[in-house]
C-alpha cells in the first residue's frame, strides 16, 4: 500500500516536472505556421556574423559581420551586405524552387520554426507544382560555439523518380543606387515598404573566386572587397550530401556574380537526400590569410559531421540560457523575453570589443553605426546577465577614444567628444541631412561614460577601470569642462544650443537629460579618481554641482528644456529618474510620468526607447496604475510577424530593432525586480512590481562582482541568493 502511494507521488512528481519542462522549452520555440504575403524575416547571429531568414529556406538573404564596413567616396560609412552564402535551389525536373509564387497553392504542410534554446532555424513544408511532390526541410545555424561557422542541412524527399538538380551559389549582391550622404545635406528622404531609402547595405565586390566538384562532395570559395575599404573577407564552403547518388553530375560555373556548384542526380522516389553546407568566413582584420582560415574552418566541420557541429553550438547556446528570465503567468510575455534576449545575444559576443547597431547583424538599418542606443539600451541587461559580452561594449568606447578625442578637437571643445552615429573606427559618420546631430545631441558623450562607470561599479574590476574606463570617463569629463558656460547672473552652469534626446527638439538650451548626464559624467569622473588614488580635476565637482536643470517649481516637475511650452510636458523626462537616478520626491517623479503619459496619448508612443523605460519609474514610486498603462504601450504595439520581431516604432517596418528589446528587457531585469546596481553592491530599491497576470518572476545566475545569483519575485518580495 505504502510502495504504491510512494510510486504514484514520484509519479505525479515525474509528470509535473516534465510538463514544467515542456513548458519551458516550448516557451523558446516561435513558429510561422503559413507562409504570407508579408513574411516578416527573423534573424540567426553568433555576434560576428549575422544573417536574415527568407520564407522557404532557400532564398539568398542579407549577412553581415562585425567590423565590416563599407568606405565609399562621398557616401557614409555602411555596414557591408556579405555575398550571400545562404541560398540553394531545387530543380524537380520541371520547375525551380526558387521561381515558385509560395503563396499561389504550391506550398502546403508549411512551418517555420525559430528554436531560439538551440539557435536554429527549421524550415519544412511540401512543394507541389503540377504532379510533382517534394518534401522539403532545411537546418540553418550560425555556430555560437565557433564565431566564423555556419551551416545548413537541406533534405529533399521527391515523390517522383527522374532528374533533379541542387544548386548552391555563392551570389554577389547588386551595386545600389548611390547617394551622397556624406556630403549632401537637402535630400530628400523617400520611404519604400515601410524604409527610408536612404538605408541601403554597403556592397561588396567578389574579387576571386573557386569551385571544386567530385562525386563525394564539392568545394566552392570567394574574396569579396567592400568598396572604399581595403579589408578582405574569404567564404569558403563545403558541400556533401548522403546517400551516394545515382549517375551524379557535378557541373562547376563561376561568373563576376559568383561561384556555383550544381549537382545533378537521377532521383528515385520516396527516398530521402540530405545535403550538407559547411561556411567559413573570414576577414583580414583577423588573420593575414582569410581564405586560409575560411577553408580551414569549413573542412573541419565538414570532417567532423553536420551534427558534430551543431551539438556544439547547442551547447555553447545552453550554457547562455544558463542565465534565464522565467516568468509564471503569461506565456506570451515569456516568449517575448525569450527573443528579446535572443536577438540581443545574437548580435553580441565576449571578445569582440564591438558595440552593438541599433538593428545589430541583422540588417542595415541606420547603416550599421553604433549610437547611444548600445551603451544606454542594450548594454545595461547584458552588464548582469552576461558581463563577459556587456565588457566588449564598453571596450569599443576606449578603442574609439583617439578617434573621439580627435572630433573634440576638430569641435573646438577638449577632452573626448564621442559621434552620434559612430562607424567602426570611432568616427563621426552621421549623414549630412541629420548632421545637427552629430554636433549638438552631445548627451551620447556622457551616456558613453555611464556605462564605463555601470561595468566597474558590477565587476569591481579596478585594474580594467585603471587602464580602460578611466581614460574614457576623464576625457569625457574634460569635454563637458569645455562645453559648459558659467552664467554670472544666477550662479549656473550651462550647456547651449543642444539637440534633445527628443531629437525633433533642436537648438535648445539646457536640455534636462543632457544637463544631467553631463552632471553625472563630471561625478563619475570625481569618484573614479578617487578610487584610482588620482587627482580629480576640481572643476569637475563644481561644475557638476552648478549645472542647471530647469525645474517648474509651480507644476512641480522638470521641463524638457529650459523655457519649454506646456505642450512639450514629460517629453523624455522620466529618464532622469531611470537611468539617471535623479534623487527627488515620488510626487514630482508621479507628476512627470502624468505628464509624459499624457504627452503619448496625444504623440504617440515614438520610437521604442523609453516607453520601454518608465514602466521602471512607475513601479519605483509604487503607482500601480502609471506601470500598467506604460506596460501596455511598451511592447505588444511594435511586434511584427510571427517570430517577435521589434520594429522601431509602432508604425513602422523597421525591423529588428535591438534597442527595443535592451530597454525591454532592462524593464524585466530592474523595473520588476527594483534591483539597481550601485557602489555598495547589487540591491533591491524598492518593492518589486510584477504585470497583471504575471504571479513571480525567476533570474536564474545572473552576474555580480564575480559571484551568480538567483534573483526570484513573489507575493511582493524580491529575493537575492548568492549561489
Amino acid at each position: 500500500m505504502v510502495q504504491n502511494v510512494i510510486r504514484k507521488a514520484t509519479l505525479i512528481f515525474l509528470l509535473l516536472t516534465a510538463q514544467v519542462l515542456s513548458a519551458q522549452q516550448n516557451s523558446f520555440l516561435i513558429s510561422a505556421n503559413h507562409v504570407s504575403k508579408k513574411y516578416t524575416s527573423t534573424y540567426l547571429g553568433n555576434g560576428n556574423i549575422g544573417v536574415s531568414s527568407s520564407q522557404l529556406g532557400t532564398l539568398p538573404t542579407q549577412s553581415y559581420m562585425a567590423w565590416i564596413f563599407e568606405h565609399y567616396p562621398g557616401d557614409v560609412a555602411r555596414i557591408a551586405s556579405l555575398p550571400a552564402w545562404d541560398a540553394v535551389n531545387l530543380y524537380n525536373g520541371k520547375d525551380w524552387l526558387n521561381e515558385t509564387n509560395a503563396t499561389a497553392g504550391s506550398i502546403t504542410g508549411y512551418r517555420q520554426t525559430l528554436d531560439m534554446y538551440n539557435g536554429v532555424l527549421k524550415t519544412a513544408y511540401r512543394w507541389n507544382i503540377g504532379t510533382r511532390l517534394t518534401e522539403i526541410a532545411i537546418n540553418l545555424f550560425v555556430s555560437r560555439s565557433n564565431p566564423h561557422l555556419a551551416a545548413t542541412e537541406f533534405t529533399v524527399r521527391p515523390h517522383h523518380s527522374g532528374l533533379v538538380r541542387v544548386i548552391f551559389p555563392i551570389m554577389q549582391w547588386k551595386e545600389p543606387d548611390r547617394m551622397e550622404l556624406a556630403k549632401v545635406g537637402d535630400i530628400k528622404v523617400k520611404m519604400i515598404n515601410g524604409l527610408p531609402d536612404v538605408w541601403y547595405p554597403g556592397h561588396m565586390k567578389i574579387e576571386e573566386s573557386m569551385t571544386h566538384g567530385a562525386q563525394s562532395g564539392a568545394v566552392e570559395s570567394v574574396v569579396a572587397e567592400p568598396d572604399g575599404n581595403s579589408v578582405r573577407v574569404a567564404i569558403a564552403e563545403n558541400i556533401s550530401w548522403y546517400p551516394h547518388l545515382v549517375k551524379a553530375e557535378i557541373t562547376e560555373d563561376t561568373t563576376e556574380a559568383g561561384p556555383s556548384i550544381t549537382v545533378s542526380f537521377a532521383a528515385k522516389a520516396g527516398m530521402t537526400y540530405r545535403f550538407y553546407r559547411y561556411v567559413g568566413i573570414f576577414s583580414s582584420r583577423e588573420t593575414k590569410d582569410p581564405l586560409l582560415a575560411a577553408r580551414r574552418t569549413a573542412s573541419r566541420a565538414a570532417l567532423g559531421g553536420f551534427l558534430t557541429v551543431l551539438k556544439s553550438s547547442e551547447a555553447a547556446w545552453h550554457k547562455l540560457w544558463r542565465t534565464n528570465i522565467i516568468v509564471k503567468g503569461d506565456p506570451r510575455l515569456q516568449k517575448v523575453i525569450h527573443s528579446s534576449m535572443f536577438y540581443l545575444l545574437s548580435s553580441a559576443r565576449a571578445g569582440s570589443d564591438f558595440g552593438v547597431p541599433p538593428m545589430g547583424l541583422s540588417s542595415d538599418g541606420y547603416y550599421g553605426h553604433i549610437f547611444w542606443d548600445s551603451d544606454t539600451w542594450m548594454f545595461p541587461p547584458l552588464l548582469l546577465m552576461h558581463p563577459n559580452i556587456a565588457k566588449s561594449m564598453v571596450m569599443f568606447r576606449y578603442k574609439a577614444l583617439p578617434a573621439a578625442e580627435a572630433n573634440a578637437k576638430l569641435n573646438g571643445y577638449k577632452g573626448a567628444m564621442y559621434p552620434w552615429e559612430s562607424d567602426e573606427n570611432g568616427n563621426e559618420a552621421c549623414p549630412k541631412f541629420a548632421y545637427q546631430n552629430a554636433l549638438y545631441e552631445n548627451h551620447v558623450t556622457g551616456d558613453v561614460a555611464f556605462a564605463q562607470w555601470q561595468y566597474y561599479l558590477a565587476t569591481e574590476d579596478r585594474s580594467w577601470l585603471e587602464h580602460y574606463g578611466y581614460p574614457v570617463i576623464k576625457a569625457t569629463a574634460d569635454f563637458w569642462k569645455s562645453r559648459t558656460k558659467y552664467d554670472k547672473s544666477n550662479g549656473t552652469y550651462n550647456i547651449d544650443s543642444v539637440v534633445s534626446v527628443d531629437e525633433g527638439l533642436i537648438g535648445i538650451d539646457n536640455d534636462a537629460y543632457t544637463n544631467l548626464v553631463a552632471r553625472r559624467n563630471l561625478e563619475i569622473a570625481t569618484e573614479a579618481a578617487r578610487v584610482l588614488g588620482k587627482s580629480a580635476d576640481p572643476m569637475w565637482n563644481t561644475i557638476a554641482g552648478k549645472l542647471y536643470i530647469p525645474y517648474d517649481s509651480t507644476r512641480h516637475c522638470y521641463l524638457t528644456y529650459q523655457n519649454a511650452p506646456p505642450q512639450s510636458l514629460g517629453a523624455v523626462v522620466p529618464l532622469l529618474y531611470y537611468p539617471l537616478e535623479l534623487k527627488v520626491a515620488n510626487d514630482v517623479k508621479r507628476n512627470d510620468l502624468s505628464n509624459a503619459l499624457s504627452f503619448m496619448k496625444k504623440n504617440g508612443t515614438g520610437v521604442m526607447m523609453g516607453i520601454t523605460l518608465y514602466q521602471i519609474v512607475a513601479a519605483e514610486i509604487q503607482n500601480r496604475n502609471l506601470f500598467q498603462d506604460f506596460y501596455k504601450l511598451s511592447y505588444r504595439p511594435y511586434i511584427r510577424g510571427s517570430f517577435n520581431v521589434f520594429a522601431e516604432t509602432p508604425e513602422n517596418m523597421s525591423t529588428n530593432f535591438l534597442t527595443g528589446s535592451g530597454g525591454f528587457l532592462q524593464q524585466v531585469v530592474f523595473g520588476y525586480t527594483g534591483l539597481r546596481i550601485t557602489s555598495k553592491g547589487l540591491s533591491a530599491k524598492y518593492k518589486p512590481m510584477l504585470p497583471d497576470g504575471v504571479r513571480s518572476l525567476t533570474i536564474t545566475n545572473l552576474h555580480f562582482r564575480g559571484k551568480l545569483y538567483d534573483v526570484t519575485v513573489k507575493n511582493g518580495k524580491t529575493n537575492l541568493v548568492k549561489k
